[in-house]
C-alpha cells in the first residue's frame, strides 16, 4: 500500500496534466470508435477495452418472451387481426377498470416499473413537468421498494404540489406472468434515463406498450439499452428521444393526442366475451383508443411474433457468425490491431465545414467516424467477396455482425444508427 497519500495525489495531477497536455484530448471528446488510434491513445478501441467489439444486428439485448410468455395464443389462432386487435383492446380495458376502478376512461396512464432508486432527481422533475401539463394523467410506479412511496410523495408535493403529488400512484410489485400481462394497462411507459429499464423494458414491449426513452449518455450502456430494445422493433423513432425537452413535449404530445370511443355489438355465439355485456340490452361496450401512443401500441402488439428484438433463434445465429469471425482471426494470427487498418490515404468525404462547425462534439465525432465506415464500407463491397460477407470486420478492428437476410450495411442504415 502506497504510505504517502500527497505523493499518490500529486502523480494522479501529473498524469492529468499528461492527458490533457500531450494528447490535447478533453474528457467529453473520447470516443471508442475513432480511427487511428489503439489501446492507450485517446480516442482507439482501448480507451476503456483492450478487446475489439462484436456489434450484433438490431440488439444486443437477448430474450425468451415469444418462447416463454404466450398467454394470448388461444386468441391469436382463433380471430382474424381485426378481431384480435378488438379483443385486445377489451382486455386492456377490463384490467384496467379492476386495478383502477376510481379512474375516468380519459385519464392517461404513463407508468415505470423499475426499482425506485433508478428515479434521480432530474428525472423526477420531468415526470411532475408532465404532470403539470396533463391534468387528466397519473404515473403509476412499484412500491419497489415500499419505503419509497412515502419519500416521493413527499418529495412530489414539495415540488409540484399535492394536486400533481396525487397523481403519483404506486401498486405493489406483481408475480413476473402478471407483472408482463398487466403491463398493457399502461398507456405508455416513461424510461428512467440515467439507468434504462433493461429486462423490464422488454417486458412492456411484449405487452404492446410503447417506450418514451432518452439515450442521456453517450458512451454509458445503462442509459442506452432502452433505446436498443425499442429501435429493435422498427417503433425507434417514435420511442427514442434525444433531449429532456423533447422527452417531455414527446409524453405530453402522446397523453393529450389520446382519444377514445366506445362501440357497441352483441358478442358473437360460442365465444365467451372478455368484457361482460349489459345486463340489460346484451350489448359489449367496446373503449376503442386512438393517438400516436395508440399507433404505436399497434405496430408492436400485431408485429411482436416477426420482430427483431424478440426472435431469439436469430439472434443466436447472428452471435455464432461472431463468433466463428473472432475465432478465424484468432486461428488465423490476424487478431491484432493492425498498424495498416486505418491507413487514410484515401481520405472519406469531408462533411461541409460550416456544418461541422454547427454541430456538438458528439456530433462531429458521429459525422467523422460516419464517414470512414462509410469509406471501409465502399471498398468492402467494391470486392465480390466483400459482398457475400456475414459479417463486416476491417482487420484488427471490431465485428459488425450481418442479419443473415441483411445485405453489407448501407450508408443509409450508419446515419440511422448513428442517430441514436
Amino acid at each position: 500500500m502506497d504510505a504517502d497519500p500527497g505523493a499518490r495525489a500529486t502523480g494522479r495531477a501529473a498524469r492529468q496534466r499528461e492527458w490533457a497536455g500531450e494528447l490535447a484530448w478533453d474528457f467529453g471528446e473520447l470516443d471508442p470508435e475513432e480511427d487511428g488510434a489503439h489501446a492507450g491513445e485517446a480516442g482507439g478501441d482501448g480507451w476503456v477495452y483492450t478487446e475489439r467489439m462484436i456489434y450484433m444486428p438490431h440488439t444486443y439485448f437477448v430474450n425468451d418472451h415469444r418462447q416463454g410468455f404466450r398467454e394470448d395464443d388461444e386468441l391469436r389462432e382463433l380471430q382474424s387481426a381485426e378481431e384480435l386487435w378488438l379483443a385486445e383492446q377489451d382486455a386492456r380495458y377490463k384490467m384496467r377498470r379492476e386495478l383502477f376502478p376510481q379512474l375516468g376512461d380519459d385519464v392517461f396512464i404513463f407508468a415505470n416499473f423499475n426499482q425506485l432508486y433508478k428515479i434521480d432527481p432530474t428525472l423526477f422533475r420531468l415526470w411532475l413537468r408532465i404532470l403539470e401539463r396533463v391534468p387528466a394523467a397519473i404515473i403509476w410506479l412499484l412500491r419497489f421498494p415500499a419505503a419509497g412511496e412515502e419519500h416521493l410523495h413527499r418529495v412530489a408535493t414539495e415540488w409540484a404540489g399535492a394536486d400533481v403529488a396525487r397523481r403519483v400512484v404506486f401498486t405493489d410489485v406483481a408475480p413476473k406472468h402478471m407483472h408482463i400481462k398487466r403491463g398493457r394497462i399502461a398507456d405508455a411507459f416513461l424510461d428512467t434515463t440515467e439507468c434504462n429499464a433493461h429486462t423490464t423494458a422488454v417486458d412492456i414491449l411484449w405487452s404492446g406498450t410503447p417506450v418514451l426513452t432518452w439515450p442521456r449518455h453517450e458512451h454509458k450502456l445503462c442509459s442506452r439499452v432502452a433505446a436498443s430494445v425499442a429501435c429493435a422493433t422498427g417503433q425507434g423513432r417514435a420511442m427514442v428521444v434525444g433531449s429532456a425537452d423533447e422527452y417531455v413535449e414527446r409524453a405530453v404530445e402522446w397523453a393529450t393526442a389520446a382519444r377514445h370511443e366506445y362501440t357497441y355489438d352483441c358478442p358473437p355465439p360460442g365465444r365467451a366475451p372478455i368484457l361482460a355485456p349489459d345486463p340489460h340490452t346484451g350489448y359489449v361496450k367496446h373503449r376503442i383508443c386512438h393517438g400516436p401512443a395508440m399507433d404505436i401500441r399497434l405496430q408492436l402488439f400485431m408485429a411482436r411474433d416477426c420482430s427483431r428484438l424478440f426472435d431469439t433463434r436469430r439472434w443466436t445465429r447472428n452471435l455464432e457468425r461472431g463468433y466463428a469471425e473472432a475465432w478465424r482471426r484468432w486461428v488465423a494470427g490476424d487478431d491484432e490491431p493492425d498498424d495498416d487498418c486505418d491507413d487514410d490515404s484515401a481520405p472519406a468525404p469531408e462533411p461541409d465545414p460550416a456544418a461541422v462547425r454547427a454541430l456538438g462534439p458528439p456530433d462531429r465525432r458521429k459525422t467523422r467516424w460516419s464517414l470512414r465506415i462509410e469509406r471501409r464500407i465502399a471498398d468492402a463491397l467494391a470486392t465480390p467477396a466483400g459482398r457475400q460477407r456475414a459479417v463486416y470486420a476491417p482487420p484488427g478492428g471490431s465485428i459488425w455482425v450481418l442479419d443473415e437476410d441483411d445485405a453489407m450495411p448501407s450508408q443509409a442504415w450508419v446515419r440511422e444508427m448513428l442517430a441514436w
